[in-house]
């Protein structure tokens, strides 16, 4: 069982979207924010990186909105208020050993 986990924690911080949600979520004086500043954010990331022309930022809401916090939060990571757009995060043990052991700059593309 415990292997099963694990994949499931190595699989939700595959993403580099996700990882920088953690990444932002972590830094957070309460570990909360709202999903416009957490699209803000991601984009900003996305867009600073020298992997090409930045991320279409609406494009990247939606993945967010349907894919990435769905993920997260069925995992436990996070709660995403639909309604009020208020997203929260909890500390996950294994996720947080796992993001530890890699370093920031994996949150990015290559350049």
């Amino acid at each position: 069982m415990a292997s099963h986990r694990l994949d499931a924690c190595l699989q939700l911080v595959a993403d580099q979207h996700r990882r920088r949600i953690i990444h932002h979520l972590r830094h957070e004086a309460n570990g909360a924010t709202t999903f416009d500043d957490l699209v803000n954010q991601v984009h900003s990331r996305a867009s600073d990186s020298k992997n090409g022309p930045p991320e279409d930022r609406e494009k990247l809401a939606i993945q967010l909105h349907h894919t990435h916090l769905p993920k997260l939060a069925d995992h436990g990571v996070v709660d995403f208020d639909y309604r009020t757009g208020a997203v929260r995060y909890y500390p996950d043990e294994q996720v947080e050993a796992v993001l530890d052991s890699i370093p920031e700059e994996a949150s990015l593309p290559n350049p």
